[in-house]
């Protein structure tokens, strides 16, 4: 490490800040300290935003993977099903191990398992004046037990006080506060609650000189938090749960290659050199799925020391092996802390144990796996496979999809030829160029549903010979898109932690949205040959669709100009490249479905059916983002997704045709001065007016006037209606002022209500602005009904 210049303050950048600048200014500050590249930190799958509480200085993420353990059957008090467990852990054979105990469990019937009670301790220690003060104090606070209750109603609801023990040594008095914490591990709400106590205490004493404590600790180490001790396993700190289990004989032979007998005669040898080693319980190696169920599902790691604490006993009973474990100190919760973050909820929700009333539920689950890991590691032991099997299944996994460096000369050269139709080019050169600001929203969800693969904006330098042996260069970005479905599940992913009541509306809706198939819909876009369409689209160099190893690329041109002004005149120039499009397939909505290059195109009546959804994102805005969504525009929005079974018919209608559906300038460019647009994965079947709304609600603030309205949709028809004859009889034979209004209440119903609940997980800078526009929009329309 490099040492600091004396000359300047030594501090760790953005302390207190929860973003991504902040973590990227952390990174930089440490290279330049450690003389570190730190490359693998470069990149992370969480976001900032979404750890306070978690984590202070953010810096990047450790991935560790995550393996599937069982299925193991329980019948148990809480848990009477099979079981799926992920493991997170980067030790080899490990959940193979588990997974071998785990099938010899259930082909003998199943694992019992039992929580036996459940406890959080705290032990505040006061020092008095002398010996007789302390034990005086003694009596005067269990004459006042029931006003300790109060004090503990007063921080939670969720904790309950079981007992206070006392421990005097000399003048100090140790209280060992015994909690009961529903569905939290509950340390941190002991230790309020305990500190509630303790000022209590210490208030109502304040003027007698005789008990009043000289001097108190709000924990003096009795408690044993995050230590291994011999009074908390005797005592039970956390949720004591145990497991048992009745292995056949021919079980033992046929899955664990060995006998009963064989099991128990290691088990009494290696019980005998545990207590030479003066070791804490007894077993084999329960830490390990404790340690992994921790890290899998958010527990406080700090906590696997005591929690890995067990008691493991084999017995023979006639000709079957019979197998116990005990987890006297397992300091576990399904609510608060890590259990929180996306990975560790979903894995808690496979579980069955997400929220209030998975605790005891998790205790048992974690219990069962412990058995069935530490039943199969003592067989391992006893038939010689145990070194085994460590050699052999401790190594990685080929991963099939797209990595960083698969954007090479050899997988390129094949597309570019044939999409620049020059069977004789040939790529010399493939260059990495700087990554661009953002890799879209679509990108960002889709690795939100499945991070281990490249996704995202990639620019590339290609250097290359065409047929005729002439070098050239092409500037282009390969644009590698998420699957439809892992941004469907990236959703999820976010709305999970936006509460059962989106969460589950997003799991019974969100599959049938515009989100699915969409990296094949921009694939298909792309293939098109209407002229409508090309002179829109970027120029593109080729295209990769390889569902093996699913792998969809688009190489398009990269866009060099600088961001265009959108002041009214530019707005108009979208309006007008858009018209071609819109004109060329209005009024063929049933011809252009039927050809299937669109692939999912949610039926009319979805956003009726889902309003359930629709409602469900805008009361959570309301919620968790009022300074986007008030009071007056969630009132607003939910009165338009209660009628919209009514309007949403008259809204279908109307001539439809293909639209953007993203038409923002987001994805709009410059090219030599023509308007381009890109990212068409949302393109679907839709009025027209629906990319009018989009572009003005991003473009034209909410400064704008009715007239300027007016003028825009005028400009919009015009040229939807000079296009073509039939075009123009179309535009003039429906009311496009409707059209607008009917799309403007799809759009803030659908997309704004969609932006704004993510806006609670994931900062939209572009949201206060664009939700104050449309919602001026809005309210002009209002205003004209009104007139």
């Amino acid at each position: 490490m490099t040492d600091a210049d004396p000359g300047r303050e030594d501090v760790i950048p953005g302390r207190g800040q929860y973003t991504e600048d902040a973590r990227r200014q952390r990174l930089t500050w440490l290279r330049e300290r450690s003389g570190t590249a730190l490359a693998s930190l470069d990149g992370t799958a969480l976001t900032a935003r979404n750890l306070v509480g978690n984590v202070e200085n953010f810096l990047g993420a450790v991935e560790v993977p995550v393996g599937l353990a069982g299925p193991l059957l329980f019948d148990g008090d809480a848990v009477r099903d099979s079981v799926v467990a992920p493991l997170a852990t980067t030790e080899g054979a490990l959940v193979a191990s588990a997974s071998r105990g785990a099938r010899a469990l259930t082909a003998s019937g199943g694992v019992r398992t039992k929580v036996l009670s459940q406890r959080m301790t705290r032990a505040p220690v006061l020092e008095f004046a002398d010996i007789t003060a302390a034990h005086r104090f003694t009596t005067w606070l269990r004459e006042r037990r029931g006003m300790l209750d109060e004090q503990v109603r007063l921080v939670s609801r969720h904790a309950v006080l079981i007992d206070v023990d006392p421990h005097q040594i000399g003048r100090y008095l140790h209280l060992r506060f015994v909690y009961e914490t529903a569905d939290a591990a509950g340390q941190n709400m002991t230790t309020a609650v305990t500190w509630q106590i303790c000022r209590w205490l210490t208030d109502a004493l304040a003027d007698d000189d005789e008990l009043r404590p000289r001097n108190l600790l709000l924990e003096g180490n009795l408690s044993g938090d995050k230590k291994a001790t011999a009074g908390s396993m005797l005592a039970g700190r956390g949720t004591r749960v145990t497991a048992e289990c009745r292995l056949h004989r021919d079980v033992v032979a046929a899955v664990l290659k060995t006998t009963p007998e064989a099991m128990v005669r290691s088990h009494t040898a290696t019980v005998l050199g545990a207590q030479q080693a003066g070791m804490l319980g007894y077993g084999v190696n329960a830490a390990n799925v404790v340690a992994a169920l921790f890290v899998a599902t958010g527990q406080d790691v700090a906590c696997v020391h005591e929690s890995g604490v067990s008691v493991f006993s084999v017995e023979t009973d006639g000709d079957d092996l019979i197998a116990t474990i005990l987890l006297p100190n397992l300091v576990v919760g399904t609510v608060g802390g890590g259990t929180g973050l996306p990975h560790q909820r979903e894995l808690l929700t496979l579980l069955g144990c997400a929220g209030a009333g998975g605790t005891r539920r998790f205790a048992e689950i974690v219990a069962g796996f412990a058995l069935a890991l530490d039943v199969s590691t003592l067989a391992a032991v006893v038939s010689g496979q145990f070194a085994d099997a460590h050699q052999r299944l401790g190594r990685a996994r080929r991963v099939e999809w797209l990595r960083p460096g698969d954007l090479d000369a050899a997988l390129l050269q094949p597309v570019l030829a044939q999409g620049l139709g020059d069977p004789g080019l040939h790529v010399t050169r493939v260059t990495p160029g700087t990554r661009l600001a953002g890799d879209g929203i679509s990108s960002e969800l889709g690795a939100l549903g499945e991070r281990r693969k490249l996704t995202g904006l990639h620019p590339l330098t290609v250097n290359c010979t065409d047929g005729g042996g002439s070098a050239t260069t092409l500037d282009l970005v390969a644009k590698v898109k998420s699957r439809g479905e892992e941004i469907v599940a990236g959703i999820a992913r976010l709305f999970s932690l936006c509460g059962e009541d989106l969460a589950g509306a997003w799991d019974r809706w969100g599959a049938d949205t515009e989100f699915t198939d969409a990296h094949r819909r921009e694939l298909s876009v792309y293939r098109r040959t209407e002229r409508a369409l090309t002179d829109l689209l970027p120029r593109c160099h080729g295209l990769i669709e390889d569902e093996e190893r699913e792998a969809y690329v688009i190489l398009m041109e990269r866009l060099w100009d600088e961001p265009p002004t959108w002041d009214g005149a530019r707005i108009e120039d979208a309006l007008r490249a858009i018209a071609p499009v819109h004109a060329h397939w209005l009024g063929r909505e049933q011809e252009l479905q039927a050809e299937g290059w669109l692939h999912h195109v949610p039926e009319p009546a979805h956003l009726a059916k889902a309003r359930e959804l629709w409602g469900a994102l805008v009361r959570h805005a309301a919620a968790e983002a009022p300074e986007v969504v008030d009071t007056a525009r969630r009132d607003v929005l939910l009165g338009l997704v209660e009628d919209c079974g009514y309007w949403t018919q008259e809204l279908h209608t109307l001539p439809r045709t293909l639209v953007h559906n993203d038409f923002g300038p987001r994805n709009l460019a410059v090219r030599d001065g023509r308007i381009v647009a890109y990212d068409w994965e949302l393109a679907t079947v839709g009025v027209p007016q629906r990319d009018v709304v989009e572009l003005l609600a991003f473009t034209v603030g909410p400064a704008v006037t009715s007239a300027e309205v007016d003028r825009f949709l005028a400009a919009h028809a015009r040229a939807v209606a000079e296009e073509s004859p039939r075009a123009a009889a179309i535009v003039d034979g429906c009311d496009w002022r409707q059209g607008y209004r009917l799309a403007l209440r799809q759009f803030l119903t659908t997309r704004l209500a969609l932006y704004a609940a993510g806006h609670t997980q994931r900062e939209f800078a572009f949201l206060p602005r664009m939700a104050e526009t449309a919602f001026r929009l809005w309210q002009l329309e209002e205003n004209r009904d009104g007139e």
